[in-house]
């Protein structure tokens, strides 16, 4: 079982790169004061509120017996998808405007707006970014969702699902070797912070706002 389950997270793990690398790559090159235990830190911070998230939604959804069936309902899934983006994009949003703004200058104290930067500061927007990636349930994530239900006791679920998510991680590894760009080439960062609101603006209205109203 512990096999089973590190290899579904080895073997599927580029799905969690496919979420996450949107959100993750121009926020942390975008960073102000980059160095490494920092942004060591903000991954850690993504990635643990992210597996909160699916803890959270993984327990709701077995005693809601959402979980009986092994494939995933596609409604739910497109729904729950939707708002990801949607709080997402608002977090990067308030971040990008925040903190970042103005991106030419390579040290501002962000927004004159205190209540915007302090909201939009870069450990609120980890934590709160990867809450909402975690509302993205890709295939391998339900199964290993209803693994962890029915495949034994109740310890044995858990541990099952965090081997899993185990597995996934060696994707995220390459993050944190950011510093080593951002910290010899400045242009970097103005390019990722323009790229952030970018990604905002298109999570918030196209990929969020316009399919929720009109999809």
């Amino acid at each position: 079982m512990i096999t089973e389950a590190l290899l579904l997270g080895l073997s599927t793990g580029t799905y969690c790169t496919m979420n996450c690398g949107p959100v993750l790559i121009p926020f942390l090159f975008g960073a102000e004061d980059t160095h490494f235990s920092k942004n060591t830190a903000l991954v850690g911070v993504f990635l643990g509120t992210r597996l909160l998230m699916y803890i959270i939604f993984g327990t709701v959804a077995a005693f809601i017996g959402l979980l009986v069936n092994t494939y995933s309902d596609p409604v739910l899934v497109r729904r729950l998808s939707v708002f990801a983006y949607i709080f997402c994009g608002l977090f990067l949003l308030c971040n990008s405007l925040g903190v970042r703004f103005p991106w030419g200058r390579d040290k501002h104290n962000g927004c004159k707006v205190a209540k915007l930067k302090r909201f939009g500061n870069d450990w609120l927007t980890a934590a709160g970014t990867g809450l909402a990636v975690g509302l993205h349930i890709c295939p391998p994530l339900w199964t290993a969702f209803t693994r962890s239900v029915f495949g034994g006791d109740g310890f044995a679920g858990i541990w099952y699902f965090l081997l899993f998510y185990i597995g996934t991680l060696p994707y995220f590894l390459p993050l944190l070797g950011i510093p080593f760009v951002t910290r010899n080439h400045a242009s970097v960062r103005n390019v990722a912070r323009i790229t952030q609101l970018l990604v905002s603006l298109y999570f918030i209205f196209f990929a969020g706002l316009i399919p929720l109203f009109f999809g």
